[in-house]
């Protein structure tokens, strides 16, 4: 996937993960704020507009918006740097309001489970997260995200 895609792609991966409980933490503003800012996964990315139009998309669509998202995963062809970086952005952002939920778990799973990376590769690159790489509820077998997703 070309740079330009894929800074939109992850951008979008990090929204995802912050609405996949029903609340938009400021934490995770603040999260992706400060990746956008900081990281050079993101240098240059523009991001306010595509904030806006995410949520509102996520607001919306409810649920049907994480599972169009989670099977764009497939249909993108990322490489493992690429997909090695998109659990990286879903990770700091479940992480980031302290508290991660099962809809969070649930989320990473099934993104990880459209990956051609193994679990190894992932548990390697993260190890202080393995307890939340590990599917240990299967999440990763689910076809459809299902939980229902309410704003307030």
């Amino acid at each position: 996937m070309k740079n330009v895609e894929f800074k939109s792609f992850l951008f979008k991966s990090a929204v995802m993960a912050m609405a996949c409980d029903g609340n938009i933490a400021e934490e995770e503003i603040s999260e992706i704020k400060n990746m956008v800012a900081n990281e050079i996964y993101f240098m240059g990315y523009d991001f306010e507009e595509s904030l806006k139009d995410n949520i509102e998309y996520i607001k919306m669509n409810g649920k049907d918006a994480i599972n169009q998202y989670i099977q764009e995963i497939l249909t993108n062809n990322l490489n493992e740097h690429q997909e090695i970086l998109l659990i990286e952005v879903i990770l700091r952002i479940i992480l980031a309001d302290s508290k991660v939920e099962e809809s969070e778990l649930k989320f990473l799973q099934m993104a990880k489970s459209k990956l051609k990376t193994d679990e190894q590769t992932l548990i390697v690159n993260f190890p202080q997260h393995i307890d939340y790489l590990m599917d240990f509820n299967n999440y990763g077998l689910h076809e459809e995200f299902t939980q229902e997703l309410s704003f307030d």
